[in-house]
C-alpha cells in the first residue's frame, strides 16, 4: 500500500516530447509528482531510480516496445503494485486484449484528453476516492 503522505509518482513514457510535456503540467497541477521518459530506454533508466505508482506508457516507440516495458514492470521487477496505464493509437481489440493479458491495468486510445487520463491514474493510484471521470479534475 502506498502512504497517504507522500506524493504519488507518476512515469509518463513516449516518445512525442510535446505529448510528455502537456501531459506533465497537467499532472503536476493535478498534484502528483512527475517523472518523463522519451522511450524505452529512457523508461528503463527511470524505473530503477523511481518508484511510481502508476506508469502512462505509449505502445508504439522506436527503440523499446510499449510491451516489453509492460513485461519487465510485472516479471522482472515483479511489481504488481505500480498501475500501468498504456495509451496507444492502436485500437484494434486483439492489441488490447494482449496488453492487459502482458499486465496492464488500462489501456486508452490515443487521443485521450488529460482530464481522462488524471482520472485514470487517480483511479488506479487512490481506489477509495471515488473518482470517476466525469466528476475528477473539472476545472
Amino acid at each position: 500500500m502506498y502512504n497517504e503522505l507522500e506524493p504519488k509518482r507518476v512515469l509518463v513514457v513516449d516518445d512525442d516530447r510535446d505529448f510528455v510535456q502537456t501531459l506533465e503540467l497537467y499532472l503536476r497541477y493535478a498534484g502528483y509528482e512527475v517523472s518523463c521518459a522519451y522511450g524505452g530506454i529512457g523508461a528503463l533508466e527511470e524505473l530503477r531510480i523511481t518508484n511510481p505508482s502508476a506508469v502512462i506508457l505509449d505502445v508504439m516507440m522506436p527503440d523499446i516496445d510499449g510491451r516489453k516495458i509492460v513485461r519487465y514492470i510485472r516479471e522482472k521487477m515483479k511489481d504488481y503494485d505500480t498501475a500501468v496505464i498504456v495509451l496507444s493509437a492502436l485500437s484494434d481489440q486483439n492489441s488490447r486484449m494482449d496488453l492487459l493479458m502482458e499486465g496492464a491495468n488500462e489501456f486508452l486510445t490515443k487521443p485521450c484528453d488529460p482530464q481522462r487520463i488524471s482520472a485514470t491514474v487517480e483511479q488506479f493510484t487512490n481506489p477509495d476516492s471515488g473518482s470517476s471521470f466525469l466528476d475528477a479534475h473539472v476545472y
